[in-house]
């Protein structure tokens, strides 16, 4: 159901963090989205708006919490979508909030299940991986006990929807909602995956739109997939290091203590709080530049009693310290009645929702300008804080190392010996060579260069084609891989192609505590993905996930951690569902590592190609093309040649038009215009550039070895050639970055994931020429 010019959208949630989270769900790149602060806030909502208001109900009664649904539900326009953000837990005033939904006489359908974090319902009850909630320990922070049920959370009886319905045939479903709604109890669904909350919403929208929606932000994310018209804009990118950056954690979650502990291992300022509300306590120092964790000390087990004052001191610092901050500071808050008091005591009554630094880590601005990243206590691994200042304040040491000048070749050769020929670039450069150093066997690190090798889509053929690549007996003898991915996801793969018994998945937290012995494959585990997640469908989860594996490998290499980086496929659409916003891997790479301009090189056994312009359609490319962005992309053509062992390479740059425009027969002089004057430049610097060639003639030639690289004015003119000449071994190479990468020739294949048939060659062989071309270690 799109949205239509008079819809509106309107979302209530009980804390901070959950509203943030629903708004960055309902995203899309024409809607505004805003999250407000007061119930009370009398501002009508423009045509095509989304509007997320955070109640604070949490810790009120459970008639004032009702009282505050029913404040926003007052004068509704009956073609409002409403959507109310529950707790996953079902922790809060559930009972009440979901009563005064049911009193609109709308009707309300609970699907509380939220698979990114594993926690879905089975048989009306709420599980967390695997566990039921009631069994487990995940409302340890709470005074009361879990309920064993959802119905039992409600305190009512209510219309269970279960799994068998939900994924059933679309007719089924239908039928089987539109009874539970005609009983006019609530309707509790079961759910376990992505595609039944996605089920469930269609449903829902086709029986009755007005139908209160009530989950938690996989419903939301399941809405937003539906009504949504494109993701919106990547976040923008990180700030200066030296702005400062305060980070607010309010949570008693046992993994909050190893998120600060390596946020303050990267440098970060740690402030303990003591617990004492009450008191002023001593000075703090004035708010640094650079990053500043603030957080209770943690002398014991939580006290769940003490929570809200605790979260009144945290603000009430975190203000304090803000009035001393070098210029405006920017905000972490975790925990949604911590950012609620944060924000509270600065007086922002308003958020612009931009995206999600990863799940439930949601990046919007102030309308003063200041940037604030909310995320529930409960949410990110241990590494998530680090990916969110990541993303919010680019390392000191981020600018680019200056690349050594590459020698200028003798003058151009007339044509090619036999020799020649077979000294094709990459495919005969060795590691050895590459290095400067003898070969190395596995186990013996010695000068082999460390490859962060990125898991791709989970949910495509990247972990079944990385598996046996490292396994591979070549592979160690070359480089030391490190999987920047899912740990978990790769054992799957290793089970679907029956290696579980001769491959040793271990997860390490840095490369340098990572061995390097046949069958054992090192992996820094994001734990992004949840357990169910699907072969071959398409999943915002995985697309975000997919996003974060690049950007801790980019992370990597700038520090200088890893020398390269080798990229399994990514799904575009993928990628767009979960926030990222990029035309693919090349662009994605080169925001993440600071460069304005690279270039995308395939390469195969028997053709190489370099690309003037990419993924833009025909028309702007010819219109983009100039003879600066031709000379350029040469030159980066060239040296990656030269550094992987060929030392005078001869190069055929294509024309624009058939026959490369027949000397003005075809075309309006593009080639003299946009193409010959980059031609003279790097002639006259020694550089054996041949041109305009007609494109068909260039590949042929190219093909029986006259030229090392053939450079494509536009997308297809190269790729088109190559997946004919090797699709199956081919490689991707992004030249102009900081850091060596290559990366697979092929895409995430759904069609075939999951089914353990696809090939490992051109993973084999991308990382073959990772280690031709990367740098030895310096350390």
């Amino acid at each position: 159901m799109p949205l239509g010019p008079g819809q509106r959208v309107l979302a209530v949630a009980d804390d901070l963090s959950g509203a943030a989270e629903t708004a960055a769900a309902l995203l899309s790149r024409t809607t505004r989205t805003r999250v407000l602060l007061d119930p009370r806030t009398d501002t009508p909502a423009p045509a095509g708006t989304t509007t997320v208001f955070d109640l604070d109900s949490r810790q009120l009664s459970a008639a004032d919490a009702a009282a505050r649904i029913s404040t926003v539900l007052t004068g509704l326009a009956p073609d409002t979508v409403v959507c109310k953000k529950v707790d996953s837990l079902l922790r809060g005033n559930l009972a009440a909030e979901i009563a005064a939904l049911a009193a609109t006489g709308r009707g309300v359908l609970l699907a509380p299940a939220l698979p990114a974090e594993r926690r879905t319902v089975r048989d009306g009850v709420p599980h967390t991986d695997g566990v039921p909630l009631h069994t487990g320990d995940a409302w340890r922070a709470e005074t009361t006990a879990p309920p064993r049920s959802v119905a039992e959370a409600l305190g009512v009886p209510v219309a269970l929807l279960g799994l068998q319905a939900v994924r059933g045939p679309d007719h089924h479903l239908r039928t089987a909602l539109r009874e539970a709604l005609a009983t006019g109890l609530p309707v509790v669904a079961d759910a376990e995956t992505d595609a039944d909350l996605d089920a469930l919403l269609a449903a829902t929208l086709d029986i009755d739109p007005r139908v209160v929606l009530a989950g938690s932000a996989g419903l939301a994310l399941a809405l937003g997939r539906t009504l949504g018209d494109g993701p919106p804009a990547p976040l923008p990118p990180p700030g200066p290091a030296a702005r400062p950056l305060l980070v607010v954690v309010g949570t008693a979650e046992p993994v909050a203590a190893e998120q600060v502990r390596r946020l303050v291992a990267d440098g970060a300022a740690l402030y303990a709080l003591d617990h004492a509300p009450s008191h002023p306590g001593p000075a703090l120092p004035p708010l640094r530049p650079g990053i500043t964790v603030l957080t209770p000390r943690q002398d014991g087990p939580p006290d769940p009693a003490a929570a809200r004052s605790i979260a009144r001191h945290l603000a009430r610092t975190a203000a304090a310290l803000l009035d001393t901050a070098p210029g405006q500071a920017d905000l972490v808050l975790t925990g949604g009645e911590t950012a609620r008091r944060v924000l509270d005591a600065l007086g922002v009554r308003e958020l612009r929702p931009c995206g999600q630094v990863h799940h439930g880590a949601v990046l919007a601005e102030t309308p003063d300008g200041r940037t604030v990243v909310t995320r529930p206590g409960s949410y990110g691994g241990p590494d998530s804080l680090r990916l969110i200042a990541r993303a919010l304040r680019a390392p000191a040491a981020r600018t680019p190392p200056t690349p050594t000048p590459t020698p200028a070749p003798p003058a151009p050769k007339p044509g090619r010996t036999s020799q020649d020929h077979a000294k094709g670039p990459f495919m005969n450069a060795t590691p050895a060579a590459a290095a400067g150093t003898a070969p190395t066997t596995a186990g013996n690190t010695g000068a082999l260069p460390v490859i962060a090798v990125t898991m791709g889509d989970g949910a495509g053929i990247g972990p079944e084609v990385i598996v046996p690549a490292l396994l591979d007996p070549g592979t160690l003898s070359r480089i030391r891989p490190v999987v920047v991915g899912d740990a978990e996801r790769l054992r799957r793969a290793a089970g679907l192609l029956g290696l579980v018994d001769q491959v040793d998945i271990v997860t390490v937290e840095a490369p340098a505590d990572a061995e390097f012995t046949p069958g054992r494959i090192n992996v820094i585990d994001l734990g992004l993905l949840p357990a169910d997640l699907p072969w071959g469908k398409l999943s915002a989860v995985a697309g975000d996930a997919a996003y974060q594996y690049v950007r801790v490998a980019s992370e990597l290499a700038l520090s200088g951690a890893v020398q390269g980086i080798c990229t399994a496929p990514l799904n575009k659409e993928a990628l767009h569902a979960g926030g990222h916003l990029y035309p693919g891997h090349t662009e994605l790479l080169a925001h993440l590592t600071g460069v304005e301009e690279v270039s995308m090189m395939l390469s195969t056994d028997t053709v190489k190609v370099i690309h003037v312009t990419t993924h833009i359609g025909l028309i702007d490319a010819v219109a983009r093309i100039e003879p600066g962005l031709v000379e350029r992309t040469v030159r980066r053509g060239h040296d990656a040649l030269v550094r992987a062992g060929v030392e005078h390479p001869v190069i055929g740059v294509c024309g624009i038009n058939p026959h490369a425009g027949e000397n003005g027969l075809f075309g309006y002089g593009e080639e003299e215009e946009k193409i010959v004057p980059a031609l003279e430049v790097l002639r006259a610097d020694g550089i054996d550039a041949r041109g305009p060639l007609p494109a068909d003639t260039a590949f042929f030639l190219a093909g029986r070895g006259d030229y090392d690289l053939i450079v494509a004015m536009y997308h297809d003119q190269g790729h088109g050639p190559v997946k004919i000449l090797g699709l199956e071994a081919g490689v991707n190479l992004t030249v102009g970055l900081p850091v060596i990468r290559t990366s697979v020739d092929h895409g995430t294949a759904f069609d075939i994931a999951g089914t353990g048939t696809a090939d490992p060659g051109s993973m084999i062989e991308a990382l073959r020429q990772a280690a031709a071309l990367a740098p030895s270690p310096t350390g």
